[in-house]
């Protein structure tokens, strides 16, 4: 009896040991391999694919230095996330200042408040505050943030959104009504780019290779003057993007059409849209041919008051986003103010284009949009608005290695469950499950016993 109760003892140490060393030279292993696997819904603890191009691109040192005490949940959370980008890339070091013990690091960058990183390539700093003042974690945003300082440090060089104003454009210095491009605005910064108005009408040339001509849905007509500048500088290889909203811009209309882009006197109408949360003018689009703008795009996006948009055969032009096969081009505008829209069978039924790009022989790049509301500040943050359009300024721009998803603040999820939910959990995990556990054993031990 004692031999065989040795024997089982023996058996059942040997296979506790050997468990519990496989597991730990699994923790080992994966420890020194630094491999991670993250299970979090939208991968909450993975950096972005945006973050990875960026990454790709760096080729010097950058330091990314927190200030922060020695223990914290911000400095937490900002040593993991940072870790992420030195683990992508070897340029990428990571350090940690306490500002009570460094005092004369912190005044070197001008840190006055713990939280504060500094990025830094060379002499070039920027300066970001990533703690939260209510959870007392890292922000949200805080990858985008880190993301968008060392895109503006790698950048070869500066690269200007000249916005045309004069002609009754909306407002991109407001940030608070819903028709405004504020947000429009301070995204653009963030990218990395200079933002600037731009009056033809006073004599100033763009300067070639880093401008952007950016005409947004103009409601007075250009002059002659303007015009013969536009295509002066488009021929010349000038970069631009127009968004040109329905019933306007005759005399831009006819300038695109040189350039193969035919945009129709017309208002797109889908009714299908209100089933998915858009409306009978804001066509939800989720059909995206293919193209570098749109590759491994997967996000739906809304097209309120839209024109439709083709393009001319003969040019290097594609278009980006198409409605859906329920839509159909408006061009009966008495009935459409009357607040009636019914389909003719002279009209143009669905998938139309909404958005459009083009790449002429003197390495120039236009894209057309056929509404200016798919950047207003009540869209933009609508699923892949904002991604869409950074994706398509990117590629005007040249900065092709710059296109994906950009980085997503974190959504906290719930769980709500009911009251017979709750005594349901506790039945089964503090008294059936300890129970049966119980019972097993008593079980085990009264047949061994009988051995």
């Amino acid at each position: 009896m004692r031999k065989r109760k040795l024997i089982y003892g023996t058996g059942a140490f040997i296979s506790v040991v050997s468990t519990l060393g496989i597991i730990i030279a699994l923790n080992y292993l994966l420890f020194r391999t630094d491999i991670r696997y993250d299970v979090t819904e939208g991968k909450s603890h993975t950096v972005s694919a945006q973050t990875v191009r960026v990454l790709n691109s760096v080729d010097d040192e950058i330091v990314i230095t927190g200030f922060y005490k020695d223990t914290g949940v911000d400095r937490g959370g900002f040593v993991d996330l940072a870790k992420e980008y030195s683990r992508r890339n070897g340029n990428i070091n990571v350090k940690l200042i306490n500002p009570d013990k460094e005092p004369g690091i912190a005044k070197k960058y001008g840190v006055k408040e713990y939280g504060s990183v500094v990025v830094a390539r060379g002499d070039k700093v920027v300066k970001l505050r990533l703690t939260d003042p209510i959870t007392g974690g890292i922000l949200n945003n805080s990858e985008e943030e880190i993301t968008n300082a060392i895109l503006k440090l790698t950048r070869g060089s500066e690269k200007t959104i000249y916005f045309l104003s004069g002609h009754g454009q909306r407002d991109m210095g407001n940030s608070v009504d819903a028709e405004g491009l504020g947000l429009l605005r301070k995204t653009i910064i963030d990218e990395g780019y200079n933002v600037k108005e731009y009056l033809i009408l006073r004599g100033e040339d763009l300067p070639r290779g880093n401008a952007i001509l950016f005409v947004a849905a103009p409601k007075k007509a250009l002059s002659l003057k303007e015009i013969q500048y536009i295509k002066n500088y488009l021929n010349r290889g000038g970069r631009a993007i127009f968004m040109i909203e329905p019933r306007s811009g005759k005399e831009l209309v006819s300038i695109l059409k040189t350039y193969g882009f035919e945009l129709s006197d017309d208002v797109i109408v889908d009714p299908s849209s209100k089933l998915e949360g858009g409306g009978d003018i804001a066509p939800i689009v989720s059909d995206y041919p293919y193209h570098e703008i749109t590759e491994g795009f997967r996000f739906s996006t809304i097209f309120p008051y839209s024109r439709s948009i083709d393009i001319l055969g003969g040019f290097n032009s594609t278009v980006l986003a198409n409605t859906g096969a329920y839509s159909w081009s408006e061009t009966d505008f008495e009935l459409f103010n009357e607040g009636v829209a019914q389909r003719e069978e002279s009209e143009k039924a669905g998938p139309l284009g909404v958005a459009a790009v083009v790449e002429n022989a003197e390495d120039g790049r236009i894209a057309v949009f056929g509404s200016v509301d798919f950047v207003s500040n009540v869209f933009l943050e609508f699923s892949g608005n904002r991604d869409l359009f950074l994706n398509t300024l990117n590629w005007i721009s040249g900065d092709e290695n710059l296109i994906s998803i950009r980085p997503k603040a974190l959504h906290s999820g719930n769980l709500t469950i009911t009251t017979k939910q709750v005594d349901l959990i506790f039945l089964f995990t503090v008294v059936m499950i300890p129970a049966v556990i119980l019972f097993s054993g008593l079980v085990i031990w009264w047949k061994r016993g009988r051995l």
